[in-house]
């Protein structure tokens, strides 16, 4: 019985496409994964990218207080575009004065006859949970804590 058994080849498909299927399973969905977190990272990405053209739009003043108002309304911005809190999203103005920068205050005019350039850097940070995450070995601070995410842009103003 047992020789009849081993020689049939009948149902030989089935049992090794039961024994495969699962790890496709996990392949391809571990294969979403992926794409949905590169998705994520390229949406913040677009965000910083669209607060950069929006902060080279919007112009410049040297009144330090509309100054302060127009960086803050920008990551705003940013903050809504990449779906992520004002808290995650740094603006960050720089001042050259002669290819020297101005740390001091970046609001405070150049000297008269220096090369003055303003910039505006924008940088946006978020995580991403995995949806399969406990599915992968070893990924219990992925489940809790999410895969770091960032997107960053500067733009020069002047």
């Amino acid at each position: 019985m047992m020789k009849r058994l081993f020689a049939d080849p009948t149902g030989n498909s089935t049992v090794e496409l039961a024994i495969i299927m699962p790890v496709l399973v996990l392949l391809t969905c571990m294969a979403g994964d992926v794409a949905m977190a590169f998705k994520a990272k390229i949406g913040l990405q677009r965000a910083a990218e669209r607060t950069a053209q929006l902060a080279a739009v919007g112009g410049y003043t040297n009144d330090t207080t509309k100054t302060q108002a127009a960086y803050n309304n920008l990551a705003a911005d940013a903050a809504a575009a990449g779906g992520v809190s004002t808290s995650n999203v740094t603006v960050t103005p720089t001042l050259l004065c002669d290819a020297t920068v101005q740390t001091a205050s970046p609001e405070v005019p150049c000297a008269d006859g220096q090369q003055t350039k303003r910039y505006v850097a924008i940088a946006i940070s978020g995580t991403y949970k995995p949806m399969f995450a406990k599915l992968m070995p070893g990924s219990s601070k992925w489940s809790s804590q999410g895969i770091a995410l960032t997107g960053s842009s500067s733009v020069r103003l002047q």
